[in-house]
């Protein structure tokens, strides 16, 4: 079956949407749909067709529109048929209604529909609900950026309103300068002591270039009248004239008023601050694995460390005391500044306590590092098996998993097996949950837990003949609340007053940079 194209008009011949699924000049496609409307019928059966020696139109009635897709003869009748009723179910779906006004103000959410419904001219095997999930999906990605975009044009707005009070200042400044002025030559007869004024002599040295306003306001006597009232500098004063100068500039204003030097702006701050804390110290690990399908090791190597991130000044002169130092097999390197007598008892600190660490998660400061790397089998959480095998003109393929590492519990995993077949693969048996991504040609196993108590467990499923090497390389994900290093963080304390604990979050987490299973042939 090969669909060219899916189609929404009217009644009357009028294309509300097209899409083609199959390279072919505009023209064309214009031509086989005006054709279809001087051709329907007005016949009212559920589903009709209609054949043409090039073409054949499989279309449905709804409501006042006609779904169309354009198929080649020898498709399948019975398929195009499935795909249309699958279409027809989408347009009430993302549309949320049948009117031409609806299909138009939606149309490219119907186009993403269709996609996922019909790739390069084939169907795809999707429900409905998973077509919703893939346009829906979220994107971790996109959220990071999103989060990356707001903080900068928070970081805008605060550099406008601290430029706004600058100019501002300047303004009275220059303004005070060229009133006084005039008064200060006036008073050429007066004693020594009575030009020595304090006010005017403060004002006059801070910005000494501003002796006078290039266009200045009529002068005025500062002993009378209002414009005594400017003789004294009051510092928030600038704040109603800063936010005039924010919204002049078309700024939407939703940030709060701060000084921007005290912390800096942090992209993952919403994310990681609760609770007002306003310290984070993250000792987390990544575990790199490459093993054959053999279960020969091939690498096998874990990084970790201790990250320490300041969200205020008030707590970034701190000691971090931890379980350690690591001993061998580890690997440690420790930040220049730290102190190594310090960390021989445990304690990740500055050689000057008074010295203060940086704020802000742009800033984060590794304090700690290691490294392990080894051959040794026995180190993985888990050993995974992939046996395909041939059995006539389908082939087999047989994965499972055992627990080899009892110390390491993982969480949320997923096992990532290829599988390039033109049908989505049959699941003959499965502990857990197993879900085929057509789009990737992925077969996707997974589990919730490996641990003592889920040590072990299997898959297998059966596809059209392809060669063995098809399903490799198998790609593994997972979490896990345990450490290979076994570092931990025990609390936090005052750089200067050790006996004064900081409130603070713990992030401590393993997880995967990359953990693979590669075909024995992959190197032949």
């Amino acid at each position: 079956m090969v669909v060219i194209a899916a189609a929404v008009t009217s009644k009357n011949g009028k294309v509300l949407v097209s899409r083609q699924f199959m390279e072919m000049r505009r023209i064309r496609i214009e031509g086989l749909l005006a054709g279809f409307t001087k051709i329907v019928g007005k016949g009212k059966n559920e589903h009709t067709l209609i054949e043409t020696n090039e073409v054949r139109y499989v279309y449905q009635p709804l409501e006042g529109l006609y779904v169309l897709i354009i198929t080649n003869p020898q498709s399948n009748i019975m398929e195009d048929l499935d795909t249309l009723r699958l279409l027809s179910k989408l347009i009430p779906q993302y549309c949320e209604g049948t009117a031409e006004d609806d299909i138009k103000s939606h149309t490219f959410d119907l186009i993403f529909a269709f996609d996922e419904v019909v790739t390069n001219g084939f169907k795809e095997y999707v429900t409905m609900q998973q077509v919703k999930t893939y346009t829906t999906m979220d994107s971790h990605e996109e959220r990071i950026q999103n989060i990356i975009t707001h903080s900068k044009i928070n970081e805008a707005k605060d550099q406008a309103r601290t430029k706004a009070k600058a100019i501002e200042m300047k303004k009275r400044e220059r303004k005070l300068a060229g009133d006084l002025g005039p008064d200060m030559s006036g008073m050429g007869g007066m004693g020594s002591d009575s030009v020595e004024h304090r006010p005017f002599q403060t004002t006059t040295h801070t910005t000494p270039e501003y002796t006078r306003d290039p266009s200045p306001e009529p002068e005025k006597d500062i002993r009378t009248g209002p414009a005594g009232n400017v003789g004294g500098m009051v510092l928030g004063a600038p704040e109603a004239h800063a936010d005039d100068f924010v919204k002049a500039l078309g700024i939407k204003d939703t940030a709060p008023t701060r000084n921007p030097f005290e912390v800096k702006k942090a992209v993952a701050a919403a994310e990681e601050l609760k609770d007002g804390v306003m310290l984070l110290v993250d000792a987390s690990e990544t575990l790199t694995v490459e093993m054959g399908a053999d279960g020969s090791m091939r690498k096998f190597e874990v990084k970790g460390g201790v990250k320490l991130t300041c969200f205020s000044p008030d707590v970034s002169r701190v000691m971090v005391k931890t379980n350690g130092p690591l001993k061998k097999p580890f690997m440690t390197r420790m930040q220049p500044r730290l102190d190594k007598k310090k960390w021989a008892k445990g304690f990740l600190g500055s050689k000057d306590p008074s010295k203060a660490f940086p704020t802000g998660s742009a800033d984060a400061l590794t304090l700690v590092t290691w490294k392990l790397a080894s051959q040794d089998e026995d180190m993985v959480p888990f050993t995974i098996n992939c046996w395909p095998a041939t059995e006539g003109n389908s082939s087999v393929v047989s994965v499972e998993f055992e627990q080899a590492n009892t110390d390491i519990t993982c969480k949320h995993v997923t096992i990532s097996i290829p599988c390039p077949s033109s049908k989505a693969p049959e699941i003959q048996s499965v502990d857990g949950k197993a879900d085929f991504m057509s789009r990737d040609k992925v077969l996707m196993w997974q589990i919730d837990e490996i641990s003592e108590n889920n040590s072990s467990g299997a898959l297998e499923f059966s596809v059209p003949k392809l060669e063995s090497s098809s399903f490799f390389p198998v790609e593994v994900t997972f979490t896990s609340p345990t450490l290979y290093s076994k570092m931990k963080v025990q609390k936090v304390v005052n750089a200067e007053n050790p006996s004064k604990a900081i409130d603070h979050k713990l992030k401590s987490m393993l997880t995967t940079a990359r953990y693979t299973i590669v075909s024995d042939t992959a190197d032949d």
